[in-house]
Order: structure tokens, then C-alpha cells, then sequence
């Protein structure tokens, strides 16, 4: 859409979308965001861990404290000429006669970057003098392994004293309409690497062999019986194999051991103790032979119906003329390392549709109005 003017959001959406940030690579986007914000004379610091790099920006000082949270890195596009425009151009083009801004991050989550960013600078503006902290918080490792990302940066927080009574995630929130969801919180993320070992044989004698594999497929039949049926807040606990591997490559032979991987999305009336201890009974039921690693990528949390969830929602209303959703459905994110400090973190964003998905995109009038939302929220936590 050649010779159209866009707002500051757009234009900063845009640019970041066209560093090729792909995690854990931030590739100069928090420079970028912080150039916007240091006129305003905000106080940054930046935190470098195992090539992870975080920034911090903050303006005022003392309660009430609210930070803004995002990540710079992406996903891989995957195969580039599958995309109707290329996932780095940012192009913007009419759809139905309304811009959509394209691109690898424009839902999740270069969008709400910009959005943060320019809903701060603009606070700022208008109120130089305003109560309170307000800040950002980019990681640049947050689509990956979260090696030196938010985890580590809220270890240092709480060292520095320095907690958050509001923390918003600017991930991607929404179902159809922009305003239609607010996540309260989520769930925890288990994930388990399972070796099961047999006895390699010949086929034709299955009398000398113990066959993995099959003993894999029956252990993951029993790991895919229901938990739990949910509770107030959350959904059912939800379990998923992801990998497997197994064989010799000969189609008569039978190998000695199948690996697996799978993951547990789990509510409040379960923990991680809770699901080794019935996986180890299914294991000791089916009788077999197992190596078990299991990894714990974080605890459920649940944001309390208190200041921030309701300011939030007053905030939408006012905007989007639309009553939110309250949910804890979907994935997890980086707000799960902040809600241990005690602070109250909820997650709002733009539509999820069309994330990790070729063809990623998000509507321009809803990155103006998410930055309008942002900026409202900000007036009712430090002003009123």
C-alpha cells in the first residue's frame, strides 16, 4: 500500500519485522525499540546470558510498578516461497479493503512490541511527571529454549529488589476479535524423553525378542487416558507425544530400544511430582524397561480478578466496546518466570489465528487500537 501513511506503531512493527531476528537472534530490534524510548530519558540496563539478550527499560520510580513484556525473537519462516509475501518485507497490503501488515512476528509478537513501545513513549510524553514505574522487558530467547531469557532476568529482579506490582504480556491473546480474550493465566508445561527398552531379534522368532515398540505404543495408549476433567480455572490436563524413534532400518529385525518425547499441559490439580509418580505407575503396571528424563518448563499460574485484570478490562471495554473472556486455554509463555514474585501478570494481545503459520499476518487498525489499549491501561494503573 504505497504512499499511505501509517502510525508510529505500524511503522516500528514493520521495521522490526524486517530483522530477521529468528530466536534466540535479536539482530539490533531492542536497539530499535529503544531508540524510540530514549528521548524520554528512560533508564535501561541490559542483560546478556548463554548469547540471550534481554532488555530493560524503565521511567519513574516507586508504586505503582507496571512492565510491559515481549520478545524480539521469531520462529523460522519455514519454506519462504510458500508465502504469498516474503515473511521479512513487512509488505502491507488491502484485504476486503482494510491494511494487514504480513510477516514472521506481526501477531507474535513484533505487533505488541510496537504497540508497548509507542503506548509508553506516549504515556511518557503526556505525562513526564506520572506515579509510579513504568517499564518494558524484551527477551530475545523466548521462542526457544529461554536459555538466558526471562527465567534468568526475573532471578535478577527479585535480587535487585526490583519487582513488578503489574506485569502484561503482549502475546498474542485473542480468538476472532481483538479484545475478545484476556489470559488470566495458564498452565504448566511438562515435557518427558522415554526410552523403552526390548530385545533385538529376527522377526520370525518372536519368542527371543521383546519388541520396544510395541511396548512404546501400548505405554503411550495408557499416557493418553484423561487426569483430571479441569478444574474452575483451567481447562483438562492435555497430553501429547511429540517424537519418536525407533528401528534398525531393516524391515526384519526388531530393534533393542524405542525413544520417545512427549508433553503434559497441566491444570492446578495437577504438578510435575504428581505426573512422574503416575507415569512411573504405568510404567511398574506394564512391566517394562525404561529410562525416564522428565523436564519441567513451568508451573501453572492464575492471575487474581484483582487491580490489574480489572483496570484491563475496563481499558477494553473503553476501546473495543467488547466485554473480555477470561481464559487460561492455550500454550504457555515468559509471564510464567514473572508471577512467582508475587506480581500480577495477565497476558493481552492481537488475534492468535495466524501464528507460527505461513502467511503470519495481523490487522493494522488492531496494532492502533492494541497501542490505544496499552496506553489506556497505563493512565488507569498510574493515574486514577
Amino acid at each position: 500500500m504505497a504512499g499511505q501513511n501509517f502510525s508510529d506503531t505500524v511503522n516500528l512493527a514493520a521495521r522490526l519485522i524486517r530483522r530477521r531476528s529468528i530466536t534466540p537472534l535479536d539482530e539490533g530490534c531492542q536497539d530499535l525499540i529503544y531508540s524510540y524510548l530514549k528521548p524520554l530519558n528512560f533508564r535501561t540496563e541490559a542483560f546478556y546470558q548463554d548469547g540471550t539478550v534481554n532488555l530493560l527499560a524503565l521511567h519513574g520510580k516507586g508504586s505503582p510498578f507496571i512492565l510491559f513484556l515481549g520478545h524480539s525473537d521469531v520462529v523460522p519462516p519455514g519454506a519462504e516461497d510458500k508465502w504469498d509475501h516474503p515473511p521479512f518485507a513487512a509488505d502491507i497490503i488491502s484485504v476486503n479493503g482494510s491494511p494487514v501488515l504480513y510477516g514472521r512476528g506481526a501477531a507474535d509478537m513484533k505487533g505488541s512490541d510496537a504497540a508497548m513501545t509507542i503506548a509508553l513513549r506516549d504515556f511518557v510524553q503526556q505525562y513526564p511527571n506520572h506515579p509510579g514505574t513504568v517499564g518494558l522487558l524484551i527477551t530475545s530467547n523466548e521462542e526457544g529454549d529461554g536459555a538466558g531469557g526471562i527465567k534468568y532476568v526475573a532471578e535478577k529482579l527479585k535480587n535487585m529488589s526490583l519487582i513488578p506490582d503489574y506485569c502484561l504480556v503482549g502475546e498474542p491473546s485473542c480468538a476472532t476479535q481483538l479484545g475478545d480474550t484476556i489470559k488470566i493465566g495458564r498452565r504448566g508445561s511438562l515435557t518427558a524423553h522415554i526410552t523403552v527398552k526390548g530385545r533385538q531379534g529376527h522377526v520370525a522368532y518372536p519368542e527371543r525378542l521383546i519388541n520396544p515398540l510395541h511396548q512404546a505404543a501400548a505405554l503411550i495408549a495408557r499416557l493418553m487416558e484423561p487426569l483430571d476433567e479441569g478444574s474452575t480455572d483451567f481447562p483438562p490436563t492435555t497430553f501429547e507425544c511429540t517424537n519418536i524413534k525407533g528401528g534398525t532400518g531393516a524391515e526384519n529385525v526388531v530393534p533393542d530400544e524405542c525413544w520417545f518425547m512427549c508433553n503434559w499441559r497441566f491444570n492446578n490439580l495437577q504438578s510435575a511430582e504428581s505426573i512422574e509418580s503416575q507415569v512411573k505407575k504405568v510404567v511398574a503396571s506394564l512391566h517394562l524397561n525404561c529410562d525416564l528424563k522428565f523436564v519441567l518448563n513451568g508451573e501453572p499460574f492464575l492471575c487474581p480478578r484483582a487491580e490489574l485484570c480489572l483496570k484491563l478490562q475496563q481499558a477494553i471495554e473503553q476501546v473495543c466496546k467488547i466485554k473480555p473472556v477470561l481464559s487460561t486455554a492455550g500454550g504457555t509463555s515468559d509471564g510464567r518466570f514473572i508471577a512467582p514474585l508475587g506480581t500480577q501478570v495477565l497476558e493481552f494481545g492481537p488475534c492468535s489465528a495466524t501464528i507460527h503459520q505461513i502467511n503470519e499476518r495481523v490487522s493494522v487498525t488492531d496494532l492502533d487500537t492494541l497501542r490505544q489499549v496499552y496506553q489506556v491501561l497505563l493512565e488507569k494503573i498510574c493515574l486514577d
